[in-house]
């Protein structure tokens, strides 16, 4: 019994390390939005022989694209071939005058044996104004690991995630399954102890065994639905993509004119 409890923890822990790694990082279905006004997303990709040789074309392309916006030229060959040369791609940044920053990199490894590389970047939003980066945490799924510790808790990942409701319905369904499965063999229980009583009539005690066992099977459905809406509970924490949460920050600003200056309150809607 102990090694098969065993094949089963393998094989989940297997099944959800697979599908963390085969899961597209959220950023690939939706773009987040920047925590400030200084910088903007960028998604591109690019595809090459190697890992590197595809970045390398993905970061071209967030070069180009960012140029192209800000109304600035760069010498592209001199840019690929830095890349090449493993120069990092902040050295460029700083070489060319194009801020970039990287926040995260999505890898597939083609069928011809070719790698694809998708890439999201924070790039200046306006010209000649030093952007302030964000860590970008909120474009990674670095709460999707943390989701599924939280997990362990039933429910306590979904509510980590921003889905409270749903987070709340599992944990009371996995209390309410446990506790039936419990109440059910404590109640089996007793209709065994009824049945080893030799001193009542055989039909009673014929009747305590049929309880006894109707009971008990129920007892065991209950705890395999527990234990299904558990697993369940793990998948679901880590597939869910985390939701918007509407934080609004107030902090003084100035908007600068060449004429004047004007002192405004700034609104962050912050996911």
């Amino acid at each position: 019994m102990k090694y098969k409890l065993f094949l089963l923890f393998l094989l989940l822990a297997a099944g959800i390390l697979d599908c963390q790694a085969k899961r597209e990082p959220s950023w690939m279905k939706e773009m987040p939005l920047p925590a400030n006004n200084t910088y903007i997303y960028v998604r591109e990709s690019g595809e090459g022989s190697t890992v590197d040789e595809a970045l390398h074309m993905a970061l071209l392309r967030v070069f180009k694209n960012t140029a192209s916006r800000l109304g600035k030229t760069f010498d592209e060959a001199a840019v690929l071939s830095s890349l090449r040369k493993g120069t990092n791609y902040v050295v460029v940044s700083q070489q060319c005058g194009i801020p970039v920053n990287k926040v995260d990199q999505y890898v597939v490894n083609l069928k011809n044996g070719s790698y694809w590389v998708c890439v999201l970047c924070q790039v200046a939003a306006m010209r000649d104004v030093v952007p302030v980066w964000d860590k970008g945490e909120r474009a990674r799924n670095v709460t999707d690991d943390a989701s599924l510790v939280k997990s362990i808790i039933p429910g306590l990942g979904q509510i980590g995630k921003g889905y409270t409701s749903e987070g709340i319905a599992t944990m009371v369904g996995e209390v309410i399954l446990v506790g039936g499965g419990v109440g059910c063999y404590v109640a089996a229980q007793k209709q065994l102890d009824i049945f080893k009583n030799q001193d009542l009539s055989n039909r009673a005690r014929t009747t305590a065994l049929d309880n006894y066992n109707s009971i008990k099977t129920t007892s065991y459905v209950l705890w395999g639905m527990a234990g299904a809406l558990y697993i369940f509970n793990f998948i679901r924490a880590y597939t869910l993509d985390p939701k918007p949460e509407l934080a609004f920050a107030w902090s003084p600003s100035l908007i600068s004119t060449p004429n004047s200056v004007v002192p405004t309150v700034g609104l962050t809607f912050r996911f």
